[in-house]
C-alpha cells in the first residue's frame, strides 16, 4: 500500500463523514450545520482536486525501455516490439508505417477487467504526438494481423498482444 492509496482511503473517509453531517443537518434541520458541513465538503473535495491535478502535472513524463510492464491497478502493458515499414498490403504509408506491439495482461487475483478509455499514441522528439493511422490498423486488421483490441475483457491472469500502426513523417528520427 503506497502513501497515494492511504490519501485516497482518507479522502472516501472524510467525503462519507461530510456526507453523513449534511444528512444529519438536514433531518435535524440545523441550518447553520448544514452549511458548515456543506463548506467543509466543498473546500476538502476543492483543495483534494487542486493537489491531485498539480501532482499529475508535475509528475514528470516516465519513458519506458522495450518489455518494461506498467501496470494501472491489475490492468499491465508492455512494449514487445517496433517494426517499421513502408507499406502494409497495397495500403502505402505516407511515410514510413510504425508496427508497435504491446502485451497486455490482467494481474489481479480474482476480477475479469478491461480498460474501456485506453489510447496509444507516440511522440516525437519535437513533442508531436501521433495517433494510430486508421488507414494502417484497417490494412493490419485485414491481413489478420492486429490482435485484439486494447479494451478487450480479460479473464483473471489472462493477456494478449495488440498492434497499433502509426504513420510517422520519414523526417522524424526520435520517437
Amino acid at each position: 500500500m503506497t502513501i497515494f492509496d492511504l490519501v485516497l482511503l482518507f479522502s472516501v473517509f472524510v467525503v462519507l463523514l461530510g456526507l453523513v453531517g449534511i444528512l444529519l443537518a438536514l433531518l435535524t434541520r440545523r441550518w447553520v450545520m448544514l452549511r458548515r458541513f456543506s463548506w467543509g465538503l466543498i473546500s476538502y473535495l476543492g483543495v483534494y482536486a487542486l493537489v491531485l491535478a498539480t501532482v499529475s502535472l508535475l509528475s514528470p513524463q516516465r519513458v519506458l525501455a522495450m518489455h518494461e510492464v506498467r501496470c494501472f491497478d491489475d490492468w499491465c502493458l508492455s512494449v514487445e516490439r517496433v517494426e517499421k515499414q513502408a507499406a502494409i498490403g497495397a495500403t502505402q504509408a505516407q511515410g514510413d508505417f510504425y508496427l508497435v506491439t504491446v502485451q497486455v495482461s490482467n494481474r489481479a487475483r480474482g476480477i475479469r477487467q478491461r480498460a474501456n478509455e485506453v489510447a496509444v499514441y507516440l511522440i516525437d522528439e519535437r513533442g508531436m504526438r501521433y495517433d494510430p493511422s486508421p488507414e494502417g490498423e484497417q490494412a493490419l486488421a485485414r491481413a489478420g494481423l492486429a490482435g485484439r483490441p486494447l479494451t478487450t475483457m480479460m479473464e483473471v491472469g489472462g493477456e494478449f498482444e495488440h498492434t497499433a500502426v502509426f504513420d510517422i513523417p520519414r523526417n522524424t528520427t526520435q520517437l
